[in-house]
């Protein structure tokens, strides 16, 4: 067995390519790469201007700043963009915050066939929705997801029925005491 000074004193250089190269500076692949000394600061890039933002950009609270450039496409507005400032108020690793950026997803999904509608364009759900791709590629997977689909609709409507039933039977008859 090694002592504890022969193991820091191994060099297995000559078998393992890169081996020990944290050790000697001079070894390091990255040496001659790295910026000189004299340099200070990093500076391989010219400082990047910072865009100025003319809507509201969201940024997870992990984050001080905005990045330097960032994308203004797709601005929030609406429910959806109430729900993303919400999101936004909480940490990137809590529930809340994804939980409400997919709500808000579902949201605009749903404004935009709303928008459509108005417009009198009646959008291709099969193809929008990738159906038309499932079933050319995935035939299995949609007849199963076919099935949960239609299990929940089965579910749900037996108990709305039930409940409809129990609503009916509730409701007192004029001159009649409210019984079960």
């Amino acid at each position: 067995a090694l002592t504890t000074r022969e193991r820091h004193e191994v060099d297995l250089s000559s078998h393992i390519r890169g081996w020990g190269s944290d050790l000697d500076r001079s070894t390091r692949p990255g040496v001659p790469r790295d910026k000189a000394p004299e340099i200070g600061r990093e500076a391989l890039y010219p400082p990047i201007e910072q865009q100025v933002p003319a809507t509201t950009i969201h940024k997870s609270t992990e984050h001080a700043r905005l990045t330097p450039v960032f994308g203004t496409a797709c601005p929030p507005s609406g429910l959806s963009g109430r729900l993303r400032d919400f999101a936004y108020r909480f940490s990137e690793g809590r529930l809340v915050h994804w939980m409400t950026l997919t709500l808000a997803d579902r949201v605009d999904v749903a404004s935009g066939l709303a928008s459509d509608l108005a417009r009198g364009q009646v959008p291709d759900l099969v193809r929008e929705t990738g159906l038309a791709t499932e079933w050319r590629y995935n035939r299995a997977g949609l007849a199963r997801k076919a099935m949960v689909a239609g299990l929940f609709v089965a579910v749900y409507a037996v108990y709305a029925r039930g409940q409809r039933s129990t609503h009916r039977a509730t409701r007192a008859r004029p001159g009649r005491p409210l019984t079960r």
